[in-house]
């Protein structure tokens, strides 16, 4: 049978009858565009709209080591430090001022949650200045290492000149004498 006939076939599921051959052995919807590309988006050719990423998501990649090792984190042993002061000095503050214990205990709270915040983005920010320091100062040194080297190879240029221009002066000076003229005369 050619493509372009239909022909009768017998489904166990009971779909239409009247296919066409290459209907029949068409990829499932399921299979994938062969249009797309790797990291394609619902903008590119043959993409799909992207996958967002939702709170379930996210909470699912928490797990409890995370927790164990948050004082290994740069900055957050001395956000939580300043914070835990900040918050004790505060609530302590509003307690001994006559404050309700439990209005105290909010201000406390409060003023843990901001600091460590405050602190641990200044401690952050701190570090990148220091990075980007510290890069301009390993480009500064290359560059006068490469500064050295270049006046080290003139150096010696100038150096090996120079001894060529001596010898070629102490070839001259002694083919030049006059015991030369003795000699041969």
């Amino acid at each position: 049978m050619t493509a372009n006939k239909k022909e009768s076939i017998q489904p166990s599921n009971g779909s239409d009858t009247t296919k066409k051959t290459y209907e029949t052995f068409d990829y499932p919807p399921s299979a994938p565009n062969a249009n797309s590309l790797p990291g394609a988006d619902a903008n590119t050719a043959g993409g799909r709209p992207p996958q967002y990423a939702t709170l379930t998501d996210a909470f699912k990649t928490i797990r409890l080591e995370h927790f164990k090792e948050v004082h290994k984190k740069p900055c957050a042993r001395e956000s939580f430090l300043t914070a835990i002061g900040a918050g004790f000095g505060v609530g302590g503050i509003r307690f001994v001022l006559g404050g309700p214990v439990f209005s105290a205990c909010s201000w406390a709270v409060a003023t843990f949650t901001f600091t460590s915040f405050g602190m641990y983005e200044y401690c952050q920010r701190k570090r990148q200045i220091e990075k980007s320091n510290v890069r301009q100062m390993q480009e500064a040194l290359e560059e006068s290492k490469k500064k050295k080297m270049v006046e080290q190879v003139k150096k010696r240029e100038e150096a090996r000149k120079a001894r060529e221009k001596a010898r070629e002066e102490a070839e001259r000076s002694a083919s030049s004498s006059w015991a030369f003229w003795r000699k041969s005369g």
